[in-house]
């Protein structure tokens, strides 16, 4: 491995100069580009987790989140990632798989290896575990769930208003019957997506026997069982709030030839660009994955700078993209 005295040797400079020059000091221009010059010719890679443990940290960030495979949990790892390769940050990745009872010991896991920030998705409040998030020193961020904690950001969307906004369009275009696929209410983010077609319905003055609720299990298996017991029931109309029971429900009518925005109204939860590949386009509640990563990490950055700031809750807007898998009753 090339040293820094080796580079400073090939550029004809002091071991100080390339040090300050790694660091980001201004030095006289003809040295910077002798340095810049031999860093290339030597192909010298800085030791960053060396630099790391002399200022007291790992230039690393823990991540918990509940499951790596979902459309939702690859597409924000990603792009936080990519953001955090900009700052000459990793992260260190744990996820615990719907087992509440392991999470504290996750948590240990990357505390242990001192990470200098927490991000944590869909954690939610009532787990006691949570509360030990209010002695931790380091910036911890809350992702698509309140944690009303005074040293923890929470990054959310508006899923309720979004459902509620969904749902109303589709009332007011005429379909006053309805069918709703969704998941166990266990989290704060099930529970918004519901209550918000629920608002709609109560707003728009329809009652209990104006739709019917099919509970899922997050599978597409149970998306297709639900699009089957609602379209037996005879309701042609159908929203969805979770993608992966959207692609069932998509499945079955498929299956039964079903014409999208003809035979039957369609609309669900999505992710970018995930709906576009549908024909005719679907009527989708799209969440913006890619900005909660870019949000989630500056403030993450702004709050390992600044570590006095106050907490925050930001929330950011979902997108409504009207589609033609809504029939329009004229």
């Amino acid at each position: 491995m090339v040293t820094i005295q080796e580079v400073a040797k090939e550029a004809q400079v002091s071991v100080g100069s390339v040090s300050r020059y790694l660091n980001g000091h201004k030095l006289k221009e003809q040295n910077m580009q002798k340095i810049k010059q031999a860093i290339e010719t030597l192909d010298y890679k800085e030791n960053l987790f060396a630099k790391g443990l002399k200022s007291n940290q790992t230039l690393s960030i823990g991540i918990l989140m509940n499951n790596m495979q979902s459309v939702f949990s690859s597409t924000l790892i990603a792009q936080i990632e990519e953001e955090m390769e900009s700052h000459n940050y990793s992260i260190l990745l744990n996820s615990y798989r719907n087992k509440i009872d392991k999470v504290a010991a996750k948590i240990d896991f990357l505390l242990d290896r001192k990470v200098d920030g927490l991000i944590i998705f869909e954690g939610e409040p009532e787990w006691p575990v949570y509360e030990r998030l209010q002695t931790i020193e380091i910036p911890v961020i809350s992702v698509n769930t309140t944690l009303d904690y005074p040293h923890v950001d929470s990054i959310i969307v508006n899923n309720r208003q979004s459902a509620k906004n969904m749902i109303s369009k589709i009332i007011d275009s005429g379909h006053d019957h309805m069918g709703v696929i969704s998941v166990p209410q266990k989290s704060s983010v099930a529970r918004d997506r519901l209550n918000g077609t629920f608002d709609a319905f109560s707003e728009k003055g329809l009652d209990d026997s104006d739709y019917q609720i099919f509970y899922g299990d997050y599978s597409q298996k149970s998306g297709y069982q639900g699009a089957k017991t609602l379209i037996d029931q005879g309701l042609t109309t159908i929203f969805v709030t979770n993608y992966n029971m959207a692609l069932g429900s998509l499945q079955y009518m498929f299956e039964k030839g079903l014409k999208l925005g003809e035979d039957i109204s369609f609309a669900c939860f999505d992710y970018p660009g995930v709906s576009d590949i549908f024909y005719p386009r679907l009527t989708t509640v799209r969440q913006p994955v890619h900005k909660m990563g870019t949000v989630t990490v500056n403030r993450m950055f702004e709050r390992i700078k600044n570590p006095t700031i106050k907490n925050e809750i930001i929330q950011l807007e979902n997108e409504i993209h009207w589609g033609n898998s809504i029939k329009e009753w004229k």
